[in-house]
């Protein structure tokens, strides 16, 4: 697969509520080529759910492939999005053709 599969991901029973609420915090937070590093508790303090749950919920979109963990940065883990996972438009390794110039 080149691309994410969003509608996989939404019919996974897998992905339950707190794994789409950080995977759309995430989107903010991370990109497909460098790991940034995160902080469980900000991120729970953030969005209302306890570390726990940010835990489990990270667990479940790094075992479906959509997050990959990186190096620690002392106490803090570092994550970035399975660089196979980017959209189209992002992939650097895909021409996408622009349209010609109207002059």
């Amino acid at each position: 697969m080149n691309h994410l599969n969003g509608m996989m991901i939404a019919r996974s029973p897998a992905f339950g509520r707190e794994a789409y609420k950080i995977l759309w915090y995430l989107t903010e937070q991370l990109e497909f080529d460098n790991f940034a590093v995160l902080n469980i508790g900000e991120i729970s303090s953030d969005l209302g759910l306890k570390s726990q749950a940010v835990s489990r919920a990270l667990r479940t979109l790094i075992d479906g492939g959509v997050v990959e963990r990186g190096p620690r940065v002392g106490q803090r883990s570092s994550f970035r999005f399975v660089p196979a996972a980017a959209p189209y438009s992002q992939r650097r390794d895909l021409k996408i053709e622009q349209p010609p110039a109207m002059t």
